[in-house]
């Protein structure tokens, strides 16, 4: 917002979140959710995930965008070490990293692997940092994730399925699921991360998946979750904004498709302001025709997502009155909850328990 605008506000906001932001790195380096949840197998509070490098991220654009390269570094390289330090070597010569390698050292999904690819090459670049290593991994990362994409039959383009293919642990239908928000928020960090280091087999990756969502956009009104009724077949709007804020920044490296990207963009955009926002925050879970599903309460880090895309859109593509008021008033709220709060993900008692008496009854049936 402050690239857009240049008002000082920005430059303030950006100082104070990332103040919190070096203050909850944990002492590893790396970055954590803050709470436990299941991702097949269950993340326990306080240990770093490869997904959470959105922080590292976040520390390149800060340093990027205000000259803060010598405030942010140690920041930064601490969580770089962290990912030199838990990416794997694949036999082919390609890398990963595990999703909570403190869990299990084992690559059971592909989205930790972009996560950590976009954060490092921002990185890379934005230190000018020259380690051997972290550029093959670099490289490497995309490399994997490039072999680990599909086509489909019915649809332009490429997926990745949401765990990984060679996994035996989980049932056909979950292995066969395709997470569409997963997908868009790679695409997004794939494509900062091209802009400032470019990468001919990247550029391609960022392509095919969006030319994979906006042919499936011609299928429905909105884009849904997954391919199958995983979560109720409801909306999770802090998935579904992703959508706007992936096809806006791949828009910037494709100017070929740049207005087939950002149609799609303006569609999911207007669908969200119109069926989530309330004037006060945004509805976190709706229906597929846009009423609003339980829970309906508000959620900082579903707004936090939101909030992103619309920012997004509202530097690159078109930005209005409207459109800034809503910005300011999802910041807000945010601001005043201090960017913390409830998380309809997070892993209670009961649903571990639940999910305990699942696993025992399989393994009795």
């Amino acid at each position: 917002m402050y690239e857009a605008t240049k008002d000082k506000k920005w430059k303030a906001r950006a100082k104070k979140v990332f103040k919190i932001l070096v203050k909850i790195q944990r002492p590893d380096g790396g970055f954590d959710i803050n709470y436990d949840f299941n991702f097949g197998l269950y993340h326990k509070k306080g240990d770093s995930t490869s997904p959470e490098l959105i922080g590292l991220l976040a520390l390149s654009e800060y340093a990027r965008v205000f000259d803060a390269r010598k405030l942010v570094k140690s920041y930064a390289k601490k969580a770089a070490i962290w990912i030199e330090k838990f990416s794997t070597k694949q036999p082919d010569g390609s890398w990963a990293i595990p999703y909570s390698p403190y869990t299990t050292s084992e690559i059971m999904v592909y989205n930790g692997t972009s996560f950590a690819c976009g954060a490092l090459g921002t990185y890379l670049k934005t230190f000018h940092e020259e380690k051997p290593l972290l550029d093959e991994i670099y490289h490497g990362m995309v490399k994997y994730l490039d072999k680990n994409l599909y086509k489909s039959n019915k649809l332009n383009g490429r997926f990745w399925y949401y765990p990984v293919q060679k996994r035996t642990d989980i049932p056909a239908e979950e292995l066969n699921k395709i997470d569409y928000y997963h997908q868009m928020q790679q695409v997004e960090i794939h494509s900062i991360a091209e802009q400032q280091h470019p990468y001919e087999l990247q550029l391609q990756i960022i392509e095919d998946c969006c030319d994979h969502i906006v042919d499936l956009s011609r299928k429905y009104d909105v884009i849904p979750y997954t391919n199958g009724l995983f979560f109720g077949n409801r909306i999770h709007v802090w998935g579904l904004c992703s959508v706007v804020a992936g096809l806006v920044e791949a828009s910037k490296l494709i100017p070929e498709k740049r207005s087939k990207y950002t149609s799609v963009a303006e569609k999911t955009l207007s669908w969200l302001q119109q069926n989530s926002w309330n004037g006060s925050y945004f509805y976190p879970v709706l229906q597929q025709n846009g009423t609003v599903a339980l829970p309906n309460e508000y959620m900082v880090r579903s707004d936090a997502w939101v909030f992103n895309a619309f920012t997004c859109y509202y530097k690159n593509v078109k930005g209005n009155d409207e459109l800034s008021n809503i910005i300011e008033d999802c910041y807000t709220k945010m601001e005043h909850a201090n960017f913390s709060g409830r998380e309809n993900h997070a892993a209670s008692f009961r649903k571990k328990m639940i999910s305990k008496v699942i696993i025992w009854t399989k393994k009795t049936i």
